[in-house]
């Protein structure tokens, strides 16, 4: 009979993943920011115990639908708004491994985790201004932000962003003030005055010989580290792997990257709103 009821409880933690109805108490996070965020890691290159889906960790996608989380998580397949969609120019869905499921296991929490995607390959902070219209980028990601958050509580924000800005010297120079702006007003809408961020450094400077123009790479990396804000942490995508385009992490770099963000999140959940 013990083995009955342990066959049991080992079979439903089996198949949690893939029930149809998601928990209604999720610990929400928001992953913000362009293409290192959406994730640009080869698929093919991921570990089996790194895939998911795991128990526990859902994700609120581009379809607007929960599901057991799986990369890649920004998937275009069904994407109701189009101001974010993955896709290449042939209608390829770019999507691939990015930080954000190594950093809902790394949280190792017994609560349940909710993942909603918000971003877009090559999107400068520029197209991140808060404009609550639903096809723009800021717009798009607040009311998905809601939506979800009825299934939880939204507790923290990722942001992987600026290598784009790195192409220009003016924008470079007024990142940190934009990307507080942003901050602030995110929390507003959101109606949390501490809710937690933690933001990525870029990664190591591109070589000009494979992607070019990124000039001002340097300026974005200073202000991003000099950022200081009540409850927003900072960890940095320095040193970590690169495809071969010298610009987007690799499948491994990000499976680092992820447990970092989940350490730093962590501690910044635990700082004192002031």
């Amino acid at each position: 009979m013990k083995r009955f009821a342990f066959l049991t409880a080992l079979m439903a933690l089996i198949v949690a993943p893939a029930q149809a109805e998601p928990p209604k108490n999720m610990d929400i996070y928001l992953l913000m920011g362009q293409s290192n965020m959406s994730g640009r890691g080869d698929l093919s290159a991921l570990p089996d115990a790194a895939r998911g889906p795991f128990v526990n960790i859902w994700l609120y996608g581009n379809d607007g639908v929960w599901k057991p989380a799986a990369d890649p998580l920004d998937s275009s397949t069904g994407q109701i708004d189009a101001v974010s969609n993955e896709l290449s120019s042939k209608g390829e869905d770019k999507a691939g491994v990015g930080p954000g499921l190594s950093f809902a296991k790394a949280l190792n929490t017994r609560r349940p985790v909710g993942l909603v995607t918000c971003a877009k390959g090559g999107s400068s902070l520029a197209q991140w201004k808060p404009n609550p219209a639903r096809d723009k980028l800021y717009g798009s990601c607040l009311a998905r932000a809601k939506e979800a958050a009825g299934k939880g509580t939204i507790v923290g924000v990722l942001w992987y962003q600026g290598e784009t800005d790195g192409r220009s010297v003016e924008a470079a120079n007024t990142y940190g003030e934009r990307l507080t702006n942003l901050i602030t007003q995110v929390r507003a809408d959101l109606e949390d005055a501490c809710l937690p961020w933690v933001i990525v450094g870029l990664a190591d400077q591109p070589d000009p010989t494979k992607s070019s123009g990124y000039t001002a790479w340097p300026e974005v990396q200073a202000q991003q580290k000099a950022l200081k804000l009540n409850r927003v942490g900072y960890v940095t995508a320095a040193d970590l792997p690169k495809n071969s385009d010298d610009l987007h992490l690799t499948t491994g770099a990000q499976l680092v990257l992820g447990p970092k963000l989940a350490r730093e999140m962590q501690r910044v959940q635990q700082t004192k709103c002031r």
